[in-house]
């Protein structure tokens, strides 16, 4: 069967790999994130990351009913901290009386005020310690990317997945290089011959046209390897984003010569070498994350074979466009979910927990046709769940979901993933 499938790559994909650094998962960043030190205006170094964080879980656990907060303790990852740096960012010029003018102002700032938490932290000390997490990420993200590069027999299965999905429509979530050092060639739009010896510049065309009907890979979220072009002309608007040639060109790239990115509502937010935080599409008004958003809605609609691999539903305006994927295919859709739940996963009650925790629930439901639900003294469920290592297929043949990683779910299951996609 002649089909194209569409492969949605979240953070979950390289979790199985052997990592020597830090572990890349959410919470582990998240970590890692606190403990950085940033200068203060008065040359002093302060954890204002952290004092953030620790004045963020205070107010939130005397949130809620008290039977019911006692059970779901305050959560807050590296990228609620960023969106809190880059909103305080936005108004703490306001509250410091620094605009020249009204047209510049956020209108939001003139109704609201710091409160004791905030008071004494000068506009340049969020900046700095908003830009220091977004490098600290990258940084974590290069220890596995750059290891990846130099060991060539490392994840030999992560490798041969990649290398046997020719053709393929990827979009990544992640901001590491792998996929495009394990397949045999790609399309990303970027083009060396119109940048130089460093970095490559991105053309629209290019990528849309793919002559050669190439493995595409679009990094939705952004790219360790990504800066500013050192050099006009600019194709797009000035604020394009290039790729370099590898994450020590990048580092040295990132010049920050222009002032901080502003939304609509003339909020500002770090330049978005990697789209991390609460507000994503409002920062994916650039090449190439504009024209990698819209080839994604357009896959998606002409596809009808889809793979997700360890993403856990939690970007909005993506299940948004799934969601269009499952009305334009209706029975013709094939979906398979690769994930890593927990291995206590053996029956359908805690499968059904499960989905309730990763967000997913509403897009199973919708691609099996079932609520899912289950009522007092049920002997038979919606979906059969065998045990964990074995796949769960839905009744009506349109999904399929692994629960047991990426790299269980390939190496075991690879022929039955492909069976069932091209079925």
């Amino acid at each position: 069967m002649d089909v194209e499938i569409t492969i949605i790559v979240g953070a979950g994909a390289v979790l199985d790999f052997e990592h020597k650094g830090v572990f890349p998962s959410v919470g582990s960043i998240s970590e890692e994130v606190l403990k950085i030190s940033t200068q203060k205006v008065d040359g002093t170094e302060m954890l204002l990351i952290k004092d953030l964080y620790d004045g963020i879980i205070e107010r939130l656990t005397n949130v809620g009913n008290p039977d019911v907060k006692r059970f779901f303790h305050p959560q807050v990852n590296f990228e609620d901290l960023l969106h809190v740096l880059e909103m305080c960012l936005s108004y703490s010029s306001c509250w410091q009386d620094e605009y020249l003018h009204w047209k510049a102002f956020p209108l939001y700032g003139a109704l609201i005020k710091p409160n004791q938490i905030l008071n004494g932290i000068n506009t340049v000390e969020y900046e700095r310690a908003a830009y220091a997490l977004e490098e600290r990420v990258m940084e974590i993200v290069n220890q596995y990317d750059s290891a990846f590069k130099i060991d060539r027999g490392c994840e030999q299965w992560y490798r041969d997945f990649w290398h046997s999905m020719k053709g393929a429509n990827i979009f990544s979530l992640n901001y590491d290089s792998t996929i495009e050092e394990s397949v045999e060639a790609y399309e990303d739009g970027f083009d060396e011959e119109l940048g130089g010896e460093e970095y490559s510049r991105f053309s629209a065309r290019r990528y849309y046209e793919n002559p050669e009907h190439k493995t595409t890979i679009a990094h939705l979220h952004g790219s360790v390897l990504y800066s500013d072009p050192k050099t006009f002309p600019f194709e797009y608007s000035t604020r394009d984003l290039v790729k370099n040639k590898d994450y020590e060109s990048a580092v040295r790239n990132r010049v920050l010569s222009q002032s901080a990115p502003r939304t609509q509502a003339k909020e500002m937010y770090v330049q978005p070498y990697i789209i991390s935080g609460a507000r994503k599409t409002e920062k994916m008004v650039v090449a190439p994350y504009d024209v990698y958003l819209s080839d994604l809605t357009r896959k998606v609609l002409e596809n009808k074979r889809l793979m997700i691999i360890g993403y856990s539903f939690g970007d909005l305006y993506l299940n948004e466009i799934l969601g269009l994927g499952i009305a334009a295919h209706g029975d013709n859709l094939r979906v398979v979910i690769i994930d890593k739940f927990s291995p206590h996963t053996y029956d359908y009650p805690s499968f059904y927990q499960k989905l309730k925790d990763l967000d997913m629930f509403s897009f199973v439901s919708r691609v099996s046709k079932n609520r899912l639900s289950i009522e007092p003294g049920q002997k038979e469920f919606p979906l059969e769940v065998k045990d964990y290592d074995t796949p769960v297929v839905s009744k009506n043949g349109n999904l399929m979901i692994c629960m047991a990683g990426f790299k269980e779910s390939v190496t075991k299951h690879g022929e039955e993933i492909m069976a069932f996609l091209y079925s």
